[in-house]
């Protein structure tokens, strides 16, 4: 039995309302979304994209599980719970991401007296990812082995150019053991494209992992 299948009962139970039982789902899926987070978040700041000292990881794996419970009944079926939660976290570091660039933007636009800018994308359109139904799902994973975790680091704290952000994504979520269907389906990429960005970062992974 997948553990999709034994979380389905109590997921039931979720969109029913049973707080006690998402946060059960969600608490062995907790250090996985810090340690995501956590690379994330360093490496935007390496890339200079999000200000350092200003975000808190803990605060940002706390929004994503508090609109994932929000937003439950949003989640599609086929996809894994840590799928969709690693999605709703990448989403938000591309809120923060945009929502500094537009802060520049209109900082420079009141300089220049420039048009204002238009607004971040609305609640609904967060949601507007997933096309399940157009994606291979159960395509298994890739049969190479994945880098291990501290090539991993070792790219993304010395070398945060060499891989870009949707590749670094889905060599992450890989390294979690989510299906290359799953992967594609929170990238919004076909299999082939997704199967050949995790291959690309791996590569520069092992690279960087060997010269560090």
């Amino acid at each position: 039995m997948s553990d999709r299948e034994r979380t389905e009962p109590e997921w039931q139970a979720v969109l029913d309302g049973d707080k006690e039982a998402f946060n059960r789902l969600i608490e062995p899926l907790a250090a996985d979304l810090i340690a995501a987070a956590r690379e994330e978040l360093a490496c935007f700041v390496e890339l200079g994209e999000i200000p350092e000292g200003l975000y808190a990881v803990e605060d940002i794996v706390a929004q994503a599980v508090l609109r994932a419970w929000r937003n439950r009944r949003r989640r599609p079926p086929q996809v894994s719970l840590k799928a969709w939660l690693l999605a709703i976290l990448y989403r938000i570091f591309d809120d923060i991401r945009d929502r500094e660039r537009r802060r520049q933007e209109i900082a420079e636009a009141a300089r220049e007296q420039h048009p204002e800018i238009p607004p971040l994308e609305d609640e609904d359109a967060f949601w507007d990812w997933f096309q399940p139904e157009d994606l291979p799902l159960l395509e298994p994973l890739m049969p190479e082995e994945t880098p291990s975790p501290e090539e991993i680091a070792s790219l993304l704290e010395t070398r945060p150019h060499a891989v870009a952000t949707v590749a670094r994504r889905a060599l992450v979520m890989h390294r979690h053991g989510i299906e290359i269907g799953e992967i594609s389906a929170v990238l919004r990429k076909p299999a082939a494209e997704t199967r050949a960005l995790i291959a690309e970062a791996a590569k520069r992974a092992r690279t960087a992992g060997r010269s560090g």
